[in-house]
């Protein structure tokens, strides 16, 4: 992009999502089918009913400029994704805006949403280390919108304005309840339809946080059951330098959607009055069943003692659950679950990194959206930092770890050959790629090949993920630049 380009308006954009979006014409199969309210819509760029996936590669090279990046996005069909669909968008595709430079990092922090109501999932694509001008004023961070389409995804528009400088995380949702969609940022509100120039109806105020925290982690959905979108902030401290404050300063924000947009932000507490501690990722699902979204989290958090060396008695690595009622979320919680709960494959370890990311969806059809959770620290056959994924069943009361199953590159069926470094499920997403109305799988594994990243991908049935017929990509099916690109390590957030 030039350094001299210049927008009128600022505008806030998009980094992760789930979300109630509006002008969609099929509901989603992920949606809970006793719930009253759609929380979801599908990720469907072309409108074919198969959802689609959307993976980036901030870190690849284009054109030889180190660390443009790039985005792949491979459509769903009746057998889930279909590699022949494959495409590669980047700063130099055709109709989208700007150019590739190094350090650019276009495909960060990816989100989908059907941003204009003409029933097809647009997708924003940030460019976090783009460097340019607005008003004379220099920013860091632009973001493009890949329109959707009957043909797919095409063409592209730069939203006018720009993001906080560094690149902070954005959603989408409706968070009005008027059926538009809208997205929401750290300091504002901006109020669907957009037109294709990404002009919002209106705008609010609004915070995501109100001390020195940086946000981790965002996500949308409904946790209070009323038909508006809520949102959720995973927060943490600036200063990780400090191995006695590693984990100290994690919280869990909840801003509540209302007529009027997002309500200021209340903290959630646990039992004891105090601020719930967080982690690194986020994810909203229904995992009891009782139509309202729940809040998981991951915190693959190692606990230090007081002199800042690793406490073996607290590792700290775990996935906590807390439930949505009519009124947010459940007091007192939260419910926790690690590689030590019974009926989760494994050990507890430190550098596990279990719950480095975490995913919700109804992987089996049963009505209670399920929990997964990557660890791609994981050691296993004398291979470090392999990695492995582990899928925890929902049910009423929420989970409890019963019936859980790990999956890894050495998992009889999937492709290729664990390896040191590979960081397998570093990245997750559920998608229903097949429309059977059950939530496929698909992993990243960014440290694939010394950094150039894959991305398996699992069907689902009756009894939940699947090997038979997985799959897996890198940069030799994609026809791009394999150095250091990371690929997998980034999707779409659900």
């Amino acid at each position: 992009m030039s350094e001299s380009v210049v927008v009128p308006r600022i505008r806030r954009v998009v980094a992760v999502a789930v979300a109630v979006l509006a002008g969609m014409a099929t509901v989603s199969p992920l949606a809970h089918a006793q719930g009253s309210v759609v929380r979801s819509v599908r990720q469907d760029f072309n409108g074919d009913g198969y959802e689609d996936l959307a993976t980036g590669a901030p870190g690849a090279s284009v054109g030889g400029r180190k660390g443009a990046g790039y985005v792949a996005v491979v459509y769903g069909s009746a057998h889930g994704l279909n590699l022949a669909t494959r495409r590669v968008f980047t700063q130099a595709t055709a109709g989208v805006p700007g150019v590739p430079e190094a350090g650019d990092a276009f495909g960060a922090h990816l989100v989908a949403g059907d941003l204009d109501g003409d029933g097809h999932t647009d997708l924003v694509v940030p460019a976090a280390g783009e460097r340019w001008t607005q008003g004379g004023v220099a920013r860091k961070g632009s973001v493009t919108v890949l329109w959707g389409g009957p043909r797919g995804l095409s063409g592209g528009t730069l939203l006018p304005g720009a993001l906080v400088d560094g690149f902070a995380r954005v959603v989408v949702g409706d968070f009005d309840g008027d059926g538009h969609a809208d997205l929401a940022g750290p300091s504002e509100v901006e109020f669907g339809p957009f037109g294709r120039d990404g002009v919002p109806a209106r705008e609010q105020g609004v915070s995501f946080t109100d001390g020195d925290v940086r946000v981790l982690d965002v996500a949308v959905g409904d946790v209070d059951g009323d038909g508006i979108s809520d949102v959720v902030v995973l927060t943490g401290p600036f200063d990780w330098d400090d191995p006695g404050d590693e984990n100290s300063g994690h919280g869990l924000l909840y801003l509540h959607g209302t007529s009027g947009g997002l309500a200021p932000l209340t903290h959630l507490k646990d039992g004891a009055g105090r601020d719930i501690e967080g982690g690194e990722s986020l994810a909203l699902g229904d995992v009891n069943g009782d139509g309202r979204d729940d809040v998981v989290f991951g915190r693959p958090l190692v606990a230090h003692s007081g002199d800042g060396a690793v406490d073996p008695s607290e590792y700290g690595e775990r996935v906590g659950v807390v439930l949505g009622t009519a009124r947010g979320p459940q007091d007192a919680d939260p419910r926790t679950l690690d590689q030590d709960t019974p009926g989760v494959p494994g050990v507890a370890e430190a550098g596990d990194r279990f719950g480095a990311d975490v995913a919700v969806g109804d992987v089996n059809g049963d009505g209670y959206a399920d929990i997964v959770a990557g660890s791609p620290g994981e050691d296993f056959s004398g291979i470090r930092d392999a990695g492995t994924v582990t899928v925890i069943p929902g049910r009423a009361g929420g989970p409890t770890g019963a019936g859980s199953k790990a999956f890894s590159q050495n998992t009889s069926g999937v492709p290729g050959t664990a390896e040191r470094a590979d960081r397998f499920g570093e990245a997750l997403t559920l998608l229903d790629t097949d429309g059977d109305r059950r939530a496929d799988l698909v992993v990243g594994a960014p440290g694939e090949n010394s950094g150039a990243g894959g991305v398996w991908a699992f069907r689902s049935g009756a009894s939940g993920v699947t090997t038979a017929g997985s799959l897996s990509f890198g940069a030799g099916q994609l026809g791009t630049d394999p150095r250091l690109a990371g690929l997998g390590g980034e999707f779409t957030n659900r």
